[in-house]
């Protein structure tokens, strides 16, 4: 299924009122069918990441040095996922998460944030904020498009001084996980057909 990674030369619309800049910026899409945009969103909202084994495998790697502190008497820690993730807006045709935390840290120093109010509430300078998009434009076209998003602010130095490596350490995974998850989506639509 092909896939396109951002394009530096396109403009991104930001995620406003969510976050009115962005540090970093990741771009996918992919076609998922002739299915209508409210069913697409549909199916998105109900894939779980860790049904798809490479997902789960790279999560884990990720997970590792959590789990290992826990394994020594720390914290419990939950697996990550999407239920991690702020619910912040949806409609027939788009579905967008926020996150917030110290995403480089092994435990990820996730925020508990309640709803899309308290998400663009938040404006500490030690945490990054992240917002998760997905949508499908309306291009008129007879198989459908998904197209999914990430956009992160740091909102100080010592953020983005942090956030950096990460984000560059993560991207190729960060990018598989988004290639699985649109063709994931598109076997669903297509079994559903």
């Amino acid at each position: 299924m092909p896939d396109a990674m951002s394009d530096p030369t396109a403009s991104p619309v930001p995620p406003l009122p969510f976050l009115a800049a962005y540090t970093f910026y990741e771009r996918h899409e992919a076609a998922v069918g002739a299915a209508p945009p409210p069913r697409i969103i549909d199916a998105v909202a109900s894939f779980d990441m860790r049904d798809d084994p490479v997902i789960d495998a790279l999560l884990r790697v990720r997970e590792w040095p959590e789990r290992l502190v826990q394994r020594l008497g720390g914290k419990h820690c939950e697996p990550f996922g999407l239920s991690a993730f702020t619910p912040l807006h949806r409609d027939e045709r788009e579905l967008t998460f926020g996150l917030a935390g110290r995403f480089w840290r092994p435990d990820f120093g996730l925020e508990q944030v309640a709803d899309a109010a308290a998400f663009i509430a938040l404006a500490r300078t030690d945490i990054a904020k992240l917002v998760l998009r997905f949508r499908v434009p309306d291009e008129g076209q007879e198989d459908a498009r998904l197209v999914t998003e990430t956009f992160v602010d740091c909102p100080s130095f010592g953020t983005r001084a942090l956030m950096t490596p990460y984000w560059f350490a993560i991207r190729a995974s960060s990018g598989w996980i988004r290639r699985r998850t649109l063709a994931a989506v598109a076997r669903t639509l297509a079994a559903q057909r």
